[in-house]
């Protein structure tokens, strides 16, 4: 879900859903071509990876709705200022640089298996163990742990954080932010 209100989702499938109408009497609309993750920064900035690694971008065109970006990943996060992060298989983490047609994936130092962007400010991740990240908006040392222990986490243009853990119970975040 985006702060637009911009709502996209993919069920076990792999089938690709946008959410239309007002939070109350809206609907899903199914839009063309098949997702295991898939991330709304915004309704000009939504992305997804299928299950072979192939990262694609939503067109804003439902007749023709991807363009598939070069790369592999097995989860990315976009946010609404349109900053893309993903990790791969191997939990090698990128942030996407450049513009949407001409950009290409920066490799960041550390781990992860869930990344979630907010923001280019607020990026926050969850390595194979459990272990919370927030991105430190600085490449020579990029991450901070955070405490408690997550399986995949949501990060919020406005800076909300949420997370489930392997339990499948959610979590809000509350703290004050380390340095």
């Amino acid at each position: 879900a985006a702060a637009d209100g911009t709502v996209w989702g993919v069920n076990s499938a792999g089938n690709i859903y946008r959410y239309t109408g007002d939070q109350e009497s809206g609907h899903w609309k199914q839009i063309s071509g098949g997702l295991v993750r898939i991330s709304a920064g915004s309704r000009t900035n939504v992305w997804g990876v299928n299950a072979a690694g192939n990262i694609y971008r939503y067109t804003n065109n439902d007749a023709n709705p991807w363009v598939q970006i070069p790369g592999a990943l097995t989860d990315i996060g976009a946010a609404a200022d349109g900053t893309v992060w993903g990790v791969n298989s191997a939990g090698n983490i990128y942030r996407y640089t450049g513009d949407q047609e001409s950009g290409h994936w920066k490799q960041i130092d550390g781990g992860l298996k869930a990344i979630s962007a907010g923001s280019r400010t607020s990026v926050w991740g969850a390595n194979a163990g459990g272990n919370i990240y927030r991105y430190t908006n600085n490449d020579a040392s990029p991450w901070v742990q955070i405490p408690g222990a997550l399986t995949d986490v949501g990060a919020g243009v406005d800076g909300t954080v949420w997370g489930v853990n392997s339990a499948g119970n959610i979590y809000r975040y509350t703290g004050d932010l380390p340095g």
